[in-house]
């Protein structure tokens, strides 16, 4: 079994698509870090009203924006940005939390960021002085789990189907090994290429931040969404709720690859499923508080980044559950592509 997974790593790296996934990570990773470093460069603008007019104002440069009060002018004092905050959740507090669980959520996190950074004795770095801290842009892994995630479905559907296409089953078939194990072998290459590139792209993230953000400690939170989490804990709690997303996907594609002998299908079938996805997660959100049952669908399911981002899992689910329901549809479809594979006739490979 081992020779089978040490044979499966070596057919992955000896592709020069191995390294041209990694060139594409690093690079799509500078150009969103250089976009954002531009973005920055131009002075926040506010409006308020003035003798009856709407006028717009343009803040300092390098002068930080918090947030703006109930009258719509801009806080630039963390010490009242503090305070108004904390009045704001002191408001959300009085509400009825069952009617308003996430703007509750959003004020306690807010005031738990900002008592973090008075604490530290340390300024925030905002949209107007700086744009992001290099530590708010690794919390974020610089917004490219989507494209790690595309590469593993590329990676899972040729998997089974590239050794359909190039006429090697029969040669791998013919070796003292079970088609079960053949395919197990398959999935935890996947895997562990799902968790190599992860890393590759935490590690893009943070040495793109340093160089084109100011640097503050990884220790201080990363935004006013997440409280008080720190850059490098909200990274890893990304990371990792992302995974559940690479195991998923890994065993769909894999299912995929099994059905399909086309390459080209296969891919194009597994990226479809992926962009599917997001539409009908949108659907979603607005069908489950009428059918609570939604809830537990694969598509809804798929939101599981949302608690590593501060916010509320639509149905109101508990990463507990979320994780054992998406591993759950993850172990099902495996056995389902197992008895696929088990089935497949190679007869006119």
């Amino acid at each position: 079994m081992i020779n089978l997974v040490v044979n499966e790593t070596r057919k992955l790296i000896f592709r020069k698509s191995f390294y041209v996934y990694l060139g594409l990570i690093f690079v799509l990773t500078l150009a969103a870090g250089s976009l954002q470093v531009y973005f920055s460069q131009q002075s926040a603008e506010y409006t308020v009203e003035e003798n009856g007019k709407s006028v717009t104002k343009t803040l300092e440069k390098d002068e930080p924006l918090f947030t703006f009060d109930d009258e719509g002018k801009p806080v630039t004092n963390l010490e009242d940005a503090m305070l108004l905050s904390r009045d704001r959740y002191l408001m959300a507090s009085k509400k009825e939390k069952l009617d308003y669980p996430e703007e509750l959520k959003s004020a306690k996190n807010e005031l738990a960021y900002y008592e973090k950074y008075y604490e530290s004795g340390v300024t925030p770095i905002t949209s107007n002085n700086g744009g992001q801290s290099a530590g708010s842009f690794f919390a974020g892994l610089a917004g490219m789990l989507s494209i790690v995630n595309m590469v593993v479905v590329i990676v899972a559907s040729i998997s089974v189907a590239s050794e359909f296409s190039d006429g090697t089953i029969k040669l791998l078939l013919i070796r003292p090994f079970k088609r079960s194990q053949i395919l197990l072998s398959k999935l935890i290459v996947c895997l562990l290429f799902g968790a190599f590139i992860t890393l590759f792209t935490m590690l893009s993230a943070g040495i793109i931040g340093l160089i084109l953000f100011p640097i503050q400690s990884f220790m201080l939170p990363a935004s006013a969404s997440l409280g008080a989490v720190s850059a490098i804990k909200a990274a890893g709690m990304l990371a990792a709720t992302n995974y559940l997303l690479i195991v998923f996907y890994s065993a769909i594609s894999l299912m995929i690859s099994a059905v399909f002998r086309s390459q080209a299908l296969a891919v194009g079938i597994g990226m479809l499923t992926v962009f599917a996805s997001t539409i009908i997660n949108g659907m979603l959100m607005i069908a489950i508080p009428k059918w609570p049952i939604l809830k537990w669908s694969i598509f809804n399911l798929l939101n599981v980044n949302t608690f590593s981002q501060g916010g509320v899992m639509p149905g109101e689910l508990s990463l507990m559950q979320t994780s054992i329901a998406l591993l759950g549809y993850s172990v099902v479809i495996y056995l389902v592509t197992m008895f696929i594979f088990k089935k497949r006739d190679i007869a006119l490979t």
